[in-house]
């Protein structure tokens, strides 16, 4: 690229930056629309409605005209650019602050978690990201360079969870959130600043110019902001490569277990595994423990959690499911497993229904009981009792019930929703999968 060709891309630039960065009402207007959207996506966990939010944000615009203004050493330029920086972000900050207050939904969605750990990643995104965005300015339409950078950088999002964090009063998600649009603007800004200088070779400059110690200022703050990032994707990796070592001890040391959850605790170094199957002893727990340091596990404690313990269903807990359906008179009494061949029977058939509704549906269950029913008539009345969270659907209700497992016994399933609806379902007619 010549020279005369670098001035006409600067000039393009130039006029383009300094034409969106116009401070306007309906500026404004659209910004907290934009936010208003960007917030629901984030409440509501849709990828969509944020990056549709995000095409429409004039957040960029103050920040490139402060790379400008930082490039030719225009000091009014800089301020004027500064102050719409901060009116926007105050503007943005309300009102992402005011929906997470009104709004009925206060869980931390995966999205809202994904923008308040920032890493090194995130500053390489808004370096490219930036630099792609100074690039599409050169050219008189931007083409579709602009929107791309405005959905990669992401600058909305993180303001959007700023106001989560302050509408919760959670200091946690409010500094990993506000670090992460700081390292956004600081980084798009300093792109655009090496851009502007790097097609504006052999133009005059105006005669502001940034001092020696301004400088040197202006690239200490530039390390400061990427330590601290740095540091978060080395604990990221070091958490990734630990978790992925944790899926490897569990898929080839417990081959003939089914492992429902598991959690690595790094302040107390130890690793638990909710394990359906059979009983662990104390020996098997210390011999799977010594065969941690094969993965990198060497330093951690091994806790098992089997789920099949403590769940067995009581007087009281049957009691009061079957009185709500008018059952009571068929009931005469609970029979809990104190005979050994009869617990043995139990625990062995716990252990089959638990892995076939937990590996199914372990999203959607809290807990699962057994027992048997002695009736009025003397027969034996084997029942399951599924106890779901707030994922349990009537669907999926309907599933857990239709279930055959290949049991000694025939069971009856009594499915108990988070709505506190109970359904009972007899299948005394089912046929037992031999």
């Amino acid at each position: 690229m010549n020279e005369k060709e670098k001035n006409e891309k600067y000039k393009i630039l130039k006029r383009n930056i300094i034409e969106d960065s116009d401070f306007t009402k309906e500026t404004m207007f659209i910004l907290i629309c934009a936010m208003i959207i960007a917030s629901i996506g984030l409440n509501t966990n849709s990828v969509a409605v944020i990056i549709g939010a995000m095409l429409i944000s004039p957040l960029m615009s103050p920040i490139q005209s402060l790379g400008l203004g930082l490039s030719n050493g225009n000091l009014k330029r800089v301020y004027a650019s500064l102050f719409r920086l901060g009116i926007f972000i105050l503007i943005s900050v309300v009102s992402s602050s005011f929906y997470f207050l009104i709004s009925p939904i206060n869980v931390v969605t995966p999205q809202i978690l994904a923008r308040t750990s920032p890493t090194l990643w995130d500053v390489l995104i808004a370096i490219f990201g930036g630099i792609a965005g100074v690039i599409g300015k050169t050219k008189e339409d931007g083409g579709n360079v602009v929107p791309g950078v405005a959905i990669a950088t992401a600058l909305m999002p993180p303001l959007c969870v700023v106001g989560f964090g302050i509408a919760h009063g959670n200091s946690k998600i409010f500094l990993g959130a506000g670090y992460l649009f700081i390292i956004n603007v600081f980084f798009i800004m300093l792109t655009t600043l090496i851009g502007l200088k790097i097609y504006s070779v052999g133009i005059s400059r105006t005669k502001h110019r940034m001092s020696v110690r301004q400088q040197i200022v202006f690239y200490v703050g530039s390390l400061i902001v990427i330590v601290p990032s740095i540091y978060t994707a080395a604990v990221l990796v070091n958490d990734f490569a630990r978790e992925e070592a944790l899926k490897n001890f569990i898929s080839k040391e417990l081959t003939n277990d089914y492992v429902f959850d598991n959690s690595i605790d790094k302040k107390s170094k130890t690793v638990t595994l909710k394990v359906v199957g059979g009983g662990f002893k104390k020996q098997e727990i210390e011999k799977l423990e010594k065969k941690m340091e094969k993965y990198n596990l060497g330093n951690y404690k091994l806790k098992v959690e089997q789920l099949s313990n403590q769940k067995y269903l009581t007087a009281q807990d049957l009691s009061k499911y079957l009185k709500e359906e008018n059952l009571k008179e068929k009931m005469e009494k609970v029979v809990l497993p104190v005979e050994k061949q009869n617990k043995t029977a139990l625990e062995n058939d716990l252990r089959i229904v638990e892995n076939i509704l937990y590996k199914n549906f372990a999203n959607n269950i809290n807990e699962v009981k057994i027992g048997k029913l002695i009736d009025a008539n003397n027969n034996e009345n084997f029942i399951v009792l599924v106890i779901g969270n707030e994922t349990m659907t009537d669907e999926i209700s309907e599933k857990i019930k239709n279930l055959e497992f290949n049991t000694e016994k025939k069971y009856e399933i009594i499915v108990e929703r988070q709505s506190k609806e109970i359904d009972i379902e007899s299948k005394k007619n089912t046929k037992v999968v031999k």
